[in-house]
């Protein structure tokens, strides 16, 4: 992707929507472009996040395997965010991070990240709209044994 295509690609995520063009600009200069082959590790369980994954393209898998090679799984596409909560929280990631067809994200660093919090409503405004749909639907599959999308 070229810069205008990622400033494109990023102006079409409803995280992004609300900041101006420059802004924009500045998010996908800044921002580290990260490309991952299928099966690849993007980030390890108990890893502590340097920032914020954007998914650019592809299907990312969050998962714990137990000693069987078994346990849960969760698939996240293309306009999803990674390491928000574990960077939000001062924790680690709670399970290995990996792709499930060929990715490309983009790497908010944490810097940047608060940055377009704390200066940016309309960004922390999505960002809490964006959380608060990911519990919602992680609730309802807890209760309901659902599909978490």
């Amino acid at each position: 992707m070229t810069l205008e295509a990622d400033i494109a690609c990023l102006g079409r995520l409803p995280l992004f929507r609300a900041l101006p063009l420059p802004r924009l600009k500045l998010v996908a200069l800044m921002g580290e472009k990260l490309s991952f082959e299928a099966g690849a590790q993007i980030a390890a369980e108990g890893e502590k996040p340097e920032g914020v994954y954007v998914v650019l393209q592809g299907e990312v898998e969050i998962s714990n395997e137990r000693s069987n090679g078994e346990g849960p799984r969760f698939h996240l596409n293309s306009g999803s965010l990674i390491g928000d909560v574990p960077l939000l929280s001062g924790q680690s990631y709670v399970g290995s991070i990996s792709a499930k067809s060929a990715v490309t994200v983009l790497l908010l660093p944490k810097d940047l990240f608060f940055e377009l919090m704390e200066t940016i409503p309309d960004f922390s405004l999505a960002l809490t709209r964006d959380l608060a749909s990911r519990l919602y639907r992680l609730a309802n599959f807890t209760l309901h044994a659902e599909k978490v999308h």
